[in-house]
């Protein structure tokens, strides 16, 4: 890959995925360069769905599925990401798994039924990106999977009770339906009364986010030490998205919850002097039912 598009991938992630670029400054030089790739692939594809369902976009995504399959391409982002998956022996079905995810997202706007779905859901346009970016930390390609897994899902979930006005605004309603009474996008919007039982579910969304992330943690030891760093302060400064809307008291119809920059090198220093910060939540063992939905999926036990 030339500097120019290495430039580029990161211009992207600095501009869409401002908690990940800021991570990423503690990384090795080439892993954050890589870990950038990987990230601008699979932001193309999450744009492709999250900005019109169009039968364009279906197009697109369907031919970089082919493509994947084939293992040629003649789209130049999708050539990258070939190079890259090819270096680092990236599981493919993980990356078929997330477009088929897309796929679904763009086809119809969706509205999740309950836990299972949601969780399955995440797996599909993250908990496979923690996946494939495993490798590329020169994580234990066997040992760390499930809690590469389980960072993307919790990620995810942060997302999600983050974006509920956003989402909504778009015809999507990715809290499990059985949490909200199965109301749909439009109804949470103009329902007042619907607004402290969305909260609810936020509250309830972010605590399995909780049991993901600390699953996680068990696999950051598994993560070399120049890695592992940068792969913690993600981790960290995305929970805290969840921490600001609890502050928030999960007003979520009041804009969007961000991270100060100052707040992020708090964190960043905490993490960087061994403080216990996110580590602290790893559990003695693994959960065995927060992978029970995802099985037979790439990565699950």
């Amino acid at each position: 890959m030339n500097d120019a598009n290495k430039k580029n991938a990161a211009a992207i992630m600095k501009r869409n995925g401002k908690s990940f670029w800021f991570a990423s400054l503690f990384l090795p030089r080439q892993t954050a360069s890589d870990a950038a790739r990987l990230y601008a692939f699979c932001r193309r594809m999450d744009d492709l769905a999250d900005v019109a369902v169009t039968e364009a976009n279906r197009a697109v995504l369907s031919e970089v599925r082919d493509d994947l399959r084939r293992g040629v391409s003649s789209k130049a982002f999708v050539k990258d990401f070939l190079a890259l998956a090819q270096q680092y022996n990236l599981p493919r079905e993980a990356a078929d798994y997330l477009i088929a995810a897309f796929l679904e997202d763009a086809t119809h706007p969706l509205n999740l039924e309950d836990e299972n779905q949601l969780v399955r859901y995440c797996y599909g346009v993250a908990g496979t990106v923690g996946l494939m970016m495993s490798p590329i930390l020169g994580a234990d390609r066997q040992r760390a999977a499930e809690a590469a897994v389980h960072l993307g899902i919790a990620m995810q979930m942060t997302n999600i009770a983050r974006d509920v006005l956003e989402d909504a605004k778009n015809g999507r309603r990715y809290l499990p339906g059985c949490w909200v009474e199965h109301k749909g996008a439009e109804e949470i919007l103009v329902s007042y009364e619907s607004r402290q039982q969305v909260s609810v579910a936020i509250a309830r969304l972010l605590e399995l986010a909780d049991r993901f992330y600390a699953s996680a943690a068990l696999g950051f030891p598994l993560i070399p030490r120049r890695a592992r760093t940068g792969i913690e302060i993600a981790a960290a400064v995305y929970r805290e998205i969840g921490i600001v809307l609890r502050r928030k008291q999960y007003a979520w119809w009041d804009g969007r919850a961000t991270v100060s920059p100052s707040r992020k090198l708090w964190i960043a220093l905490r993490v960087c002097l061994g403080g216990p910060y996110l580590s602290r939540m790893a559990t003695e063992s693994r959960i065995p039912e927060l992978s029970r939905p995802l099985a037979g999926l790439p990565g699950a036990p």
